[in-house]
Order: structure tokens, then C-alpha cells, then sequence
């Protein structure tokens, strides 16, 4: 009985200070970009969708954090929408970050796109009233808890899907986790990635709602995006060039400062392999500069816009790399590829043969489920407590950590000069995705009743 009082205890806590919270949060605005776009994009939110209730009336109401989250959220939607036919309810997808609602605004699939208003209960309450929704689902781990009180107070039944829940996240420590111990067990049902947050969840968390093992539905977006790629103008493009691709995806400055001493020791041991490199903001201040700190490094460089257009740089000669062409000597294109538009990664890795993915020394590892469907073995740095599917994939010896330059060479040199264990650990990475297909029907299964 103690326990459980604590336990409400936290929740009462949090509701009292959340509306403080909120109200401080524009403080933060000058200081943090993410923070200003978003307090940008919240002013007149609540009008807007208490606006929008006359066409949400009964809606599924899909919340999620971020880009990754929203992917993870589509095929979700979509399930239903098929399973339902013209019986389908309104869909409203609402956005915690701005990238998340930006990305949404690019690639609609709902009949509402819009940001989730910070988590004020009063604010709550008036939007659950207005909508009425069917069904509120939240996805991986973005869970507000005056969003998930207001909608049980009206009786919505509330869903974890794609959840997800790392083994040393702060949720497991005191004093979160008696909150979101609490807060979970006013859910309906959770459905969880892996086996391995199950038992988070149920051992760890200590939850006592339903916990079914459901699995990623970024996955059947992941596959879907491998499949339409191909025939893709990119990568017949990169596949035209011959010899073998390192697709450097998503990167940021750390990443770059690993890869890019060793880049051309790699090409010296490697003379066929050529360089993709993928920032994760292709703007062009941020190209400019990794133009000059590969000349810096002796290494030419052509954008992929211009490779496209059939442009090359240098216009020089020399001997092929490629043990199959024929003809002595042939103009060859720069041994860097330097990406300069975004929605292409599919098809980088498509026609790649080895993979680094960006994010690991900052935030988190991005997405590794796109290299892995491709058969691309996939690297990356420290960081990955974030994703899952990462410490998956090192698991089974298609994912592999590297923390400085000399060790991402020594693994880069090791998997290209053994085609047997480039091949294998492909192999390894794709059947990692392959195994959450089917995440998006079990996900219906979890919700039917509720629909």
C-alpha cells in the first residue's frame, strides 16, 4: 500500500508542476533552436484543433514524438484505414517536435497534422472533450501524462505501440519510474518491439496492464521503401560506376572527424571503393565545408546532383579501378560523393555494399533498419542505446561499434578484404528487419477491440 501511494504520489506531483513547466519553457526559446520552432509553431494551436473537432469527431488519435516516431506510426494508420474500409474513423497524427511535424507536413497521411500542446491538464481535458476520440494511441515512448489522464477520465481507451523501452533509460531509476509505472497501468494494452522490452516493461517498470510483443512497424515502412527504390535513377546511377560503395548516411560533424582521416588509407588499400557521403543537413554551408576539408585531404569530391546531370570533376584520366572494364585508360568521377538533397538513403543503400550510419556521438544512432534491409553490414559509433534494433544487429554480427578513426578503418579493411564475412554479415543485418515484418498486423490485432 506504501508503494502504490508513492506511486500517485509522483503523478500528483508531476501534474502540479507541469502547467509551472510550461510556462517557463518560452525562456528556453533564444537559447535552443528546437525549442524557438516549436514555441513558434504552437501559437494558436488549441484553437486550431479544438477548430478541427467538428471533422475529428470519433478519430484514432496517433501521437508521436519525432520523424522516427511518425514512421513508426504510418503503417499503424494505414492498418486500420485497410482494415476498415469506408468505416474507418478520422485520423489525427499530433507532433512533439518540430522536425517531426515538419517531416508530417512534407508526407501527409492523415486527415490532421498538427503539434501536441505542452502538457497542461486544463488544455488536455478541453481537447479529449472536443475530439471524442475513438482510440488514443501513443508510440515507441512519447507519453505526456495529462494527455493520457484527460483521455482516460473520458473514457478513451489509451495504446502503447511500437514501444519501446532501453535498458538504461531514466524511466527504470526512481523517481520515474514509480510515474510511469503509474501512468502505464491506466493503459489499455502495450505492444513492444522485442521480448527484451516486454520484460523491461512488466520486470523492470513493474507494469501491470497487457504487454504483447507486437514488433517495429517502422519496419513495413523500412521494407516498403527498400522495395520501391529499386530501378531508382540513384542508385542504377551509383551501380553504374562499378567497384563497391561505403554509404556514410546521416552524419554529423563527430562522424565526419572519424571517417575522414582514414578515408584515404581506405582508398589506398581499396582502390575501387568509392566514398557516399550523406550529412544529415545537406545545407550549403555544411557542404561547402566538407567540399574543403576532403581537398584538404587530397580528396576530389563531385555532388551527387552534378553526377546525375552527368557532370564530373577534374574531367582527368586514369587507370580503371574496375578489374572488368576494358579500354586502358577512361575519364573516372572523384572518389567522394558527396550527397546534396535528402529522401535518397534508400537508394544509397540500395546500390551500397558497406554502411557507417551518423548520430552515434551525439543523440543517438539514426535509422539502421534502411543499410540492414539492403544487405549493407552496418557500423556505427558508442551511442545506441536509442535504437533497439542496433544492439540487434551487433548481437548478431551484422552491427559493429566503432569509437575512433583507427578502429572504424580496421573494421571497414577487415569486412571489404573478406567477401565471406561482408556477404554473411549483410545477410545477417537484412534478416534483423525481416523479422519484425507483420509488426503492423499485430498492432491491429492489439487494437480491434478498442475500434
Amino acid at each position: 500500500m506504501a508503494e502504490r501511494l508513492t506511486v500517485g504520489a509522483t503523478l500528483d506531483i508531476y501534474r502540479t508542476l507541469a502547467p509551472v513547466a510550461a510556462r517557463l519553457a518560452p525562456l528556453a526559446a533564444p537559447f535552443v533552436p528546437k525549442v524557438r520552432a516549436g514555441q513558434r509553431g504552437r501559437r494558436g494551436l488549441l484553437d486550431r484543433l479544438l477548430a478541427a473537432a467538428p471533422r475529428l469527431q470519433g478519430c484514432l488519435w496517433v501521437h508521436t514524438a519525432s520523424v522516427g516516431e511518425f514512421l513508426q506510426g504510418i503503417p499503424i494508420a494505414s492498418a486500420v484505414r485497410d482494415a476498415l474500409g469506408e468505416a474507418a474513423p478520422p485520423v489525427a497524427f499530433t507532433h512533439f517536435s518540430p522536425s517531426g511535424y515538419e517531416f508530417a507536413q512534407r508526407h501527409p497521411c492523415a486527415d490532421l497534422h498538427d503539434y501536441l500542446p505542452l502538457d497542461v491538464p486544463a488544455d488536455m481535458r478541453r481537447l479529449v472533450a472536443a475530439w471524442r476520440p475513438r482510440l488514443l494511441v501513443c508510440v515507441k515512448f512519447d507519453v505526456w501524462p495529462n494527455l493520457v489522464l484527460a483521455a482516460r477520465a473520458a473514457g478513451v481507451p489509451v495504446l502503447l505501440l511500437a514501444g519501446s523501452l532501453s535498458p538504461r533509460s531514466a524511466r527504470l531509476r526512481w523517481p520515474a519510474r514509480a510515474l510511469y509505472r503509474d501512468l502505464f497501468d491506466r493503459f489499455s494494452h502495450l505492444g513492444v518491439c522485442t521480448e527484451e522490452d516486454r520484460a523491461r516493461f512488466v520486470a523492470g517498470l513493474g507494469v501491470r496492464a497487457p504487454v504483447t510483443v507486437t514488433g517495429d512497424t517502422r519496419a513495413e515502412q523500412v521494407i516498403l521503401r527498400y522495395e520501391q527504390s529499386r530501378g531508382g535513377r540513384v542508385s542504377e546511377r551509383l551501380r553504374a560506376l562499378g567497384g563497391r560503395l561505403l554509404v556514410l548516411g546521416s552524419t554529423w560533424p563527430p562522424d565526419e572527424r572519424l571517417w575522414l582521416p582514414v578515408l584515404g588509407e581506405l582508398r589506398r588499400q581499396h582502390p575501387e571503393l568509392r566514398v557516399v557521403l550523406c550529412p544529415h543537413e545537406p545545407t550549403p554551408p555544411r557542404l561547402a565545408a566538407l567540399e574543403a576539408q576532403l581537398a584538404g585531404r587530397g580528396l576530389e569530391a563531385v555532388r551527387l546532383s552534378a553526377l546525375l546531370d552527368g557532370a564530373d570533376t577534374g574531367g582527368r584520366a586514369e587507370a580503371s579501378a574496375d578489374p572488368a572494364a576494358a579500354g586502358g585508360d577512361r575519364p573516372t568521377v572523384a572518389p567522394v560523393i558527396l550527397v546534396d538533397s535528402v529522401g535518397v538513403l534508400a537508394e544509397l543503400y540500395r546500390a551500397g555494399h558497406l554502411a557507417y550510419i551518423g548520430g552515434s556521438f551525439t543523440t543517438g544512432v539514426h535509422n539502421t533498419l534502411e543499410p540492414a534491409i539492403a544487405r549493407l553490414p552496418v557500423l556505427f559509433g558508442p551511442r545506441i542505446h536509442n535504437a533497439e534494433e542496433a544492439g540487434v544487429l551487433v548481437a548478431r554480427q551484422a552491427g559493429f561499434v566503432v569509437k575512433n578513426p583507427p578502429a572504424a578503418l580496421a573494421c571497414a579493411l577487415r569486412l571489404l578484404g573478406d567477401a565471406g564475412s561482408l556477404r554473411d554479415a549483410g545477410a545477417a543485418a537484412r534478416e534483423v528487419v525481416l523479422a519484425q515484418r507483420g509488426a503492423a498486423a499485430r498492432s491491429l490485432a492489439v487494437m480491434r477491440p478498442y475500434l
